[in-house]
Formats: structure tokens, sequence, C-alpha cells
């Protein structure tokens, strides 16, 4: 504010000394009388008591407009400190939990961009953020309008990590008795196909350790998508062929890498059969 000041009264005292500036050079004072000299130089002065009057005046009406504003500024500070009183806390206490909730936004975010397996392995943190977000909306201050969109947004979060866990939510099969894989694969709810059998076997090598021995209440993961470090066999492939696609290796001289990855269910590496999943690693 105090700058516009200034520049009013710059550019007032510009115009006034640019016109005093120009009127001077349009006399000739070699030819004037001295009357005529001093009528000029009054004429002049009021001119120059004028304009330090209407700087004064727009000084004034500055001087009051800041008054005004620091009235309302006062006004909005006391509304401000009402607002705080009913969220219990006050300005330090009120952006300290926005930050909060910012970082909370911000694991989530990165939660959320997990695959779907991942997500449902994990589901453990699914349901804790949950808990924290319940938590975080008994504190009053989640009421202010800013944390009640940040919350909001949170909320969203939790709901797409939810809706994109779906597909690897259902892929879970608890092991009745009279079950084997073939059977498991073969039912419609599973994969309708009993050749998948050894799907769910690569899928669960850390509990099934003989995919003919399975066990009652044995709960095996029954992926539907495929995972960012895995690949499904398909008909016609071999591991070199798997090596040499552009979303693997890009080269098929790769293969052993796959192959020492898998080594607990590839017995024979120029025999690989369409179902497996395979570990890539990068």
């Amino acid at each position: 504010m105090k700058n516009k000041v200034a520049l009013i009264a710059i550019l007032v005292l510009s115009v006034f000394a640019f016109n005093l500036f120009a009127q001077q050079y349009s006399y000739d004072y070699k030819t004037m009388s001295m009357d005529e000299y001093k009528a000029e130089l009054a004429k002049w002065q009021q001119r120059e008591a004028d304009a330090k009057a209407a700087i004064a005046e727009e000084e004034a009406k500055i001087a009051k407009l800041k008054e005004e504003i620091a009235a309302v500024e006062k006004e909005i500070d006391a509304v401000y400190n009402e607002i705080y009183a009913l969220l219990e806390t006050d300005e330090a206490g009120y952006k300290a939990f926005l930050e909060q909730l910012k970082s909370f936004e911000n694991d989530l975010q990165a939660f959320t961009a997990l695959s779907p397996e991942e997500i449902y392995e994990k589901r453990s943190e699914l349901d804790a953020f949950k808990a924290r977000l319940e938590e975080l909306k008994k504190d009053k201050r989640s009421l202010g309008v800013e944390a009640n969109e940040t919350l909001s947004r949170i909320e969203n979060l939790i709901a797409q990590a939810e809706k994109k866990a779906q597909p690897a939510a259902a892929g879970r099969y608890e092991v009745q008795r009279g079950d084997y894989l073939w059977k498991i694969a073969k039912r419609p709810d599973v994969y309708g196909d009993p050749y998948a059998w050894i799907r769910i076997y690569t899928a669960n090598k850390d509990q099934i350790k003989n995919p003919d021995l399975i066990y009652p209440r044995q709960v095996f993961r029954i992926p539907k998508v495929a995972g960012p470090n895995e690949y499904w066999v398909e008909r016609g492939d071999y591991l070199s062929k798997i090596a040499g696609l552009a979303n693997v290796y890009g080269n098929p001289f790769n293969w052993q890498k796959i192959y020492e990855a898998n080594r607990d269910v590839i017995s024979d590496p120029n025999l690989i059969y369409p179902y497996m999943i395979l570990v890539i690693p990068r």
C-alpha cells in the first residue's frame, strides 16, 4: 500500500513538472514585463499549491482506506479465531492438522498406485488406513473447510484402492476335504479349466511343496491378473522367447535369469507348461 501511495504522488508530481517545463519554454522572458512575470509566477505557484492540496487529499483518502482495510482484516481475524475456537485449536494447530492430512493423502496415492494383487496382499495396511481415517474424522479440526475437502479426497482414494483390489480379493480359495488342484482349477468360480491347476501351484509354491499334496483349510491365492514382475506362460512359449519379449528383457539370451528365479517349478529349462506363473527378476 505504501508503494501505491508513493507511485500516485510521483505520477502527480511528474505531470505537474512536465506541464511546468512545457509552459516554461513557451514564454519569451526577454520581452515580458515584471508585472507579466509576477502574474505568471503567481499562476504557477497557485497550480503548485493546488497540486499539493490534491496530493494531500489523495493521501488522506489512502490513509482512510488503510484504516478500513485494517478494520476488515481485524474482523476477519476475529472470525477465524472464533472458527478456530469452535474447532478447539488455533491457527498453528489447524495448519499442522492440514499438513498431517496432506501426508496421509500422499501415502494413499502411493498405495493406490500398487497392483491389485499387491493391494490385496497388503489389505491389513488398507484396514489401517481406514481406521486412521475414522480417527482423524473424530478430530474437530476435520470440520474445517480445507480439512473436510482433503478428507473427502482421502475417502475417495480408499474407495479406489478397495475397488482396484476386488479382482485379486475374489481370487482366494480355501481347500475343502477331497479337493485337489485339478478339481479346484476346474471350478467355474476359479478358472473353469482343469489344466490351469499349474497356475494355482506356481502362485502358491510357498505353501505347496508337492502339487499332489494339499490340505483342508489351506487358503490359496487364485490370481486373476498378472503382477508387475510376473509372466503367465501361454501355449508355444519357451524361456528364450519369453526373455526376448520387449516387456520382459528384450533379449532372448537372458532366459537363464528366468530359469534361475524359477528353478523350484522348472525342472528342465527346455520344458515349461501353459498356465505357469513365472517370476521375472528385474
